[in-house]
């Protein structure tokens, strides 16, 4: 696909004189407190609407739902089934294309109150006329800072970056904008919920594997973050983590074959700070879950998952397929291959990741 780098309209030159230029803070990449759930567009895993509600604090936890990237004939109803697919009962929809009334306490004080945002997809320029620089921005940030989560696809996952990539806003002729202009002046900013970085989405779906290449070019400080369809990151200070499929990292450097970006799959994690791949520990097993029912532990503190899968040796490749109950969550949407070692008669203990953290750790298995 042929991506041209910009134009500008009028509409796009009043906002490049009303929102400021790209300024990158130092710190922690991420939320030091909170987190932020990244996706690619297209359908939702269970993973990552398990991971939302957990980090938000559970099915109880009260959440805002902001559909405004949508044009206006494909907002109503939108929240709520978004609430019914999250299985959530707490929800406010804010939505407006007024800044005057995104600034209004009346208007941001359900931010005030919940630990989960949702932002949809659509078109991310919408999102900057609406909220940039806004009590809208602020008061998420603020839900951060007391460690809520921000869950956001498609558009909603490029806003979150501080570049922002397909920008360029609607105008008489063409109402959406136009989405394969990657450098657009005048909405080139994001809300900054992850630092020095540009998100694009929709990855593979579209072929837009090295549509971030002249974005890093032209910007080497950013982190270049492109996400699969349905794959999704996850994000808490400096850590980074995939699942449900793959991420591609535009880190200014020349990769094998001479690539401008590599591959991060599911399960592996990336150091923010260090921009490095977090090495996987090497143990003896591996499980490739097949199928995965989970279920809560008594009293709700984490889930229980039973199902099939394939049990395989490291060194040797021999391989067999088990029935499995684990007590923590997996998920076999992915190619989800969990580290494992021998831990007695039928008993492994794998390494895998709660819902509600980054923290790899292990959990006992029996088969």
């Amino acid at each position: 696909m042929k991506v041209r780098v910009y134009t500008i309209s009028l509409l796009g030159v009043a906002t490049l004189l009303s929102h400021p230029k790209p300024s990158f803070a130092q710190g922690s990449a991420g939320p030091a407190k909170g987190w932020l759930v990244i996706h690619g567009g297209g359908n939702l895993t269970n993973e990552v609407k398990e991971r939302v509600v957990a980090l938000a604090g559970g099915a109880g936890a009260r959440f805002v739902m902001i559909p405004t990237a949508l044009p206006d004939g494909q907002i109503a109803g939108r929240s709520a089934n978004f609430a019914k697919l999250l299985e959530i009962r707490n929800y406010t929809e804010l939505h407006t294309r007024d800044r005057d009334r995104a600034n209004s306490d009346a208007f941001v004080d359900p931010l005030r109150h919940a630990s989960g945002v949702w932002i949809d997809g659509g078109r991310q320029w919408r999102l900057v006329n609406a909220y940039l620089g806004t009590a809208v921005e602020r008061e998420i940030k603020a839900l951060l800072d007391r460690g809520g989560v921000v869950f956001g696809s498609s558009a909603g996952a490029s806003i979150q970056a501080s570049f922002l990539v397909r920008g360029s806003p609607g105008t008489a002729s063409n109402p959406d904008g136009d989405n394969t202009i990657m450098m657009a002046p005048g909405y080139e900013v994001g809300f900054g919920f992850l630092r020095n970085s540009a998100i694009d989405q929709h990855v593979d779906a579209r072929g837009r594997e090295t549509d971030l290449d002249p974005v890093i070019s032209a910007h080497p400080d950013l982190l270049g973050i492109g996400i699969d369809q349905s794959a999704a990151i996850i994000v808490h200070d400096d850590s980074l983590f995939v699942v449900g499929g793959q991420v591609g990292i535009h880190d200014g450097k020349k990769h094998v074959g001479g690539g401008t970006y590599f591959l991060l799959s599911s399960r592996q994690s990336y150091n923010l700070k260090n921009r490095a791949t977090e090495p996987q520990e090497k143990l003896p097993l591996s499980l490739t879950v097949a199928t995965a029912s989970r279920s809560p532990k008594e009293g709700g503190a984490g889930f229980t998952t039973v199902g099939r899968g394939v049990l395989q040796s490291q060194e040797n490749s021999e391989s067999e397929r088990i029935e499995y109950q684990c007590d923590v969550a997996l998920y076999s949407i992915g190619n989800n291959a969990y580290p494992a070692r021998p831990d007695g008669p039928h008993k492994i203990r794998i390494l895998a990741r709660e819902v509600n953290t980054d923290k790899l750790s292990e959990h006992i298995c029996s088969y």
